[in-house]
């Protein structure tokens, strides 16, 4: 379903250059599915209760690392200003690093309004994926009381070759030129769904339908951009983002550049006052606000292993 309203850019002053980084390859081999068709994963009872176990796990509201509640670790940069917000995005680079199931870790945009939020990123989950490693796109849709990862609680896939879980290659090495992956979540204001978009020029991926959300079924009250770690209790979480302490440096640093909101239906630049919130002293964010050019508004995010639970 095409949506019906996409969001206004506003026009820069001026032309630009466009910031340091490279794209990931993305797209199925051979031009995807064929035309009418998306791409569905095959499923088995196996996949079926990994998926409901890593979707419960991330759903667990923000907690320490403890025996009694496992939980996630997170340092993210989000907004506090009581608007309505149409949407989020970013350019975002694309990592991979040490994870042991049922760890992983995340880095990505979202967008929420109480209870219920999307999120899409990219992620290594080696738990939901049956042992994969691989860097992978990913979405997560907390919608009322359904909760999952990718596709199977409301998110209707359109795009014919980019499925919500494909593997990014290649992936940032530390101390290079990164490669990123440009994701946007944005609301149709006129029919109220919400839309996945990859890229600049704004692919449509899918689409949220506005009938399984409650809160978000009218709009969203906030925004998010930056990483998040999850480990059981007394196993030292894996790292977040490039692995390393933030250097203020985009070939060393996780990075959300090009950060944008959405605002009656316009996409203009998150305000500086966004609030940074870490619950762990192993991982960092760093809000630069607008830098400039491209990569305009930039959030760098990340941070070393081994954060332990009681």
């Amino acid at each position: 379903m095409r949506p019906t309203s996409p969001p206004r850019r506003v026009s820069p002053e001026k032309e630009v250059p466009k910031p340091e980084y490279k794209r990931v390859k993305i797209g199925l081999e051979g031009g995807g599915c064929p035309m009418g068709t998306v791409p569905i994963r095959r499923t088995t009872k196996d996949d079926l209760i990994r998926a409901k176990l890593y979707s419960e796990m991330h759903a667990s509201k923000i907690n320490p690392l403890t025996d009694d509640q496992p939980g996630k670790h997170f340092a993210v940069a989000q907004t506090i200003a009581n608007i309505d917000y149409d949407g989020v995005g970013a350019m975002l680079s694309v990592w991979n690093l040490p994870v042991q199931a049922p760890q992983y870790t995340s880095g990505r945009v979202k967008i929420k309004n109480g209870a219920e939020s999307l999120e899409a990123g990219w992620t290594v989950n080696p738990g939901l994926y049956g042992g994969d490693n691989r860097t992978r796109m990913y979405i997560y849709t907390n919608a009322g009381q359904a909760h999952c990862f990718n596709t199977p609680c409301g998110f209707i896939q359109a795009s014919a070759d980019i499925p919500v879980d494909m593997v990014l290659e290649p992936v940032s090495r530390y101390g290079e030129i990164p490669y990123g992956i440009t994701l946007s979540i944005y609301q149709d204001t006129i029919n109220l769904s919400w839309y996945l978009y990859y890229d600049d020029n704004r692919t449509e991926v899918g689409w949220w339908p506005s009938q399984i959300f409650t809160n978000l079924g009218s709009t969203a009250t906030g925004a998010e951009w930056g990483g998040e770690v999850f480990s059981p209790p007394n196993v030292p979480s894996p790292g977040m983002g490039s692995g390393h302490r933030i250097k203020l440096d985009t070939n060393y640093d996780a990075f959300c550049a090009q950060a944008n909101i959405v605002v009656n239906n316009t996409i203009t630049k998150p305000p500086r006052d966004l609030e940074q919130f870490s619950n762990n002293f192993n991982f960092h964010i760093t809000n630069k606000g607008d830098v400039g050019g491209d990569p305009g508004y930039l959030i760098l995010y990340g941070g070393v292993s081994g954060a332990i639970g009681n």
